[in-house]
């Protein structure tokens, strides 16, 4: 089986007139109030699909603008000319031809993610052609990972309720459809006047109602989004905020400040994490954990460098004592592959679930079949071949663009 073509598929859900994409509050301009921010959204979403000679494809995912990844794949130094002809199931050899190759124009950032995005296809394509899903193919592969246990067959999501709504009332609401997914633990974040941009007794307060939303037995993740500008600022939060024994609080301080977060981590007892922003491959997430003392690592599996890359991360946030809790909000290709990596790796005891607002077929219908939670939180470790999932070609009809 020969590699023939590595495609770009360009997604955008723009129903309700604004595209928000990467981060929506970054879609914030002059004039905009905060309740305008919060009531709009759209979703930009970009995938790749690798095609063989076999008729088999697979599929993955970048965190990125389309017209970037698609120069990264297609250009005449890109990596579709790596790849075609190659065998697809030598996934890892492939995936360090590919890093190896583009140490010249850089190897971070969307470089990195457009790597990963073919990597996860890679994975999936070995999966069906083998007739096997794919956290059999990986499992045992990384010292972490081998033990006498078995894949687990459930996996348990926690819900990202982003943006959490102009005020607390719109909050309640919000947490409580995530309640009524099924799931136990639910993430809010920053949002521009709601929370992290504000102040210490704005953000008490947010954090106070989403507690009493949740009860005591539902887990509570908070994602700063890198607003709180100091650590004096950030402890002052956090021990205000401790009564409410959130599991962590991600991304408290500049995706930068390191030395920060290791102050961070040694001043309050609740877990800090970090790691979607600004950090990809296994050697920045380890200069993180030796320097930062992180308890929980964040990769991203849109932005990360894939399936395998995360793993190398998993095992380096393993022998430092911390959790590894991959990241992908809205990005359901990226889902697909955190279900098979939580099945195999013990110190991962959570993945990142979307739940939009507002809602989007990019998000609920892109993939067949659904992602289903169980009453009791978890979700089903798909055992179809590869990631076990495909492409909605409908949906794909409905709202492919041309790269932008």
């Amino acid at each position: 089986m020969k590699i023939t073509s590595v495609e770009t598929i360009a997604l955008r859900d723009e129903s309700d007139g604004t595209v928000t994409s990467w981060n929506p509050s970054f879609s914030e301009s002059p004039g905009s109030s905060n309740a305008e921010l919060a009531s709009s959204g759209g979703y930009d979403i970009t995938l790749v699909r690798v095609h063989t000679d076999e008729g088999i494809s697979g599929i993955g995912q970048c965190e990125a603008p389309s017209l970037v990844i698609d120069a990264i794949i297609r250009s005449s130094q890109g990596l579709e000319v790596l790849l075609v002809g190659e065998d697809p199931t030598q996934v890892q050899r492939l995936w360090q031809k590919m890093y190896n190759s583009t140490g010249v124009f850089g190897r971070r950032g969307v470089v990195i993610g457009a790597i990963g995005a073919v990597e996860t296809a890679l994975w999936d394509i070995t999966g069906k052609a083998a007739g096997k899903p794919v956290h059999e193919l990986i499992w045992r592969s990384f010292t972490s990972t081998a033990s006498d246990t078995e894949p687990l067959k459930r996996v348990t999501p926690y819900a990202t309720v982003y943006p959490p709504g102009v005020d607390l009332e719109q909050l309640e609401e919000r947490m409580n459809i995530a309640i009524s997914r099924g799931v136990n633990a639910v993430k809010i974040e920053e949002w521009p006047g709601q929370f992290g941009n504000v102040d210490v007794e704005t953000d008490v307060s947010v954090i106070e109602k989403a507690r009493s939303i949740l009860g005591p037995k539902r887990d509570l993740m908070i994602d700063v989004q890198n607003r709180w500008r100091d650590v004096g600022q950030a402890l002052r939060t956090i021990e205000e905020i401790e009564q409410f024994k959130p599991f962590f609080i991600e991304a408290p301080l500049p995706a930068d400040n390191i030395e920060g977060y290791h102050r961070l981590a040694e001043a309050t007892n609740i877990r800090i994490a970090v790691g979607d922003w600004g950090f990809s491959t296994r050697h920045e997430f380890a200069d993180l954990l030796r320097r930062g003392r992180l308890d929980v690592v964040q990769p991203s599996s849109v932005r990360a460098g894939g399936m395998h890359e995360i793993l190398n991360i998993a095992e380096d946030a393993y022998r430092f004592g911390a959790l590894c809790i991959p990241h992908s909000w809205c990005h359901v290709v990226g889902v697909a592959a955190e279900l098979h990596l939580a099945a195999i790796t013990p110190n991962m005891p959570y993945f990142e679930f979307p739940i939009a607002f507002p809602a989007s077929p990019l998000v609920e219908n892109l993939l067949l079949p659904n992602f289903e939670i169980a009453p009791d939180g978890t979700i089903e470790v798909p055992n179809r071949p590869g990631l076990g999932f495909e492409l909605n070609e409908d949906v794909i009809f409905d709202f492919r663009v041309d790269p932008y």
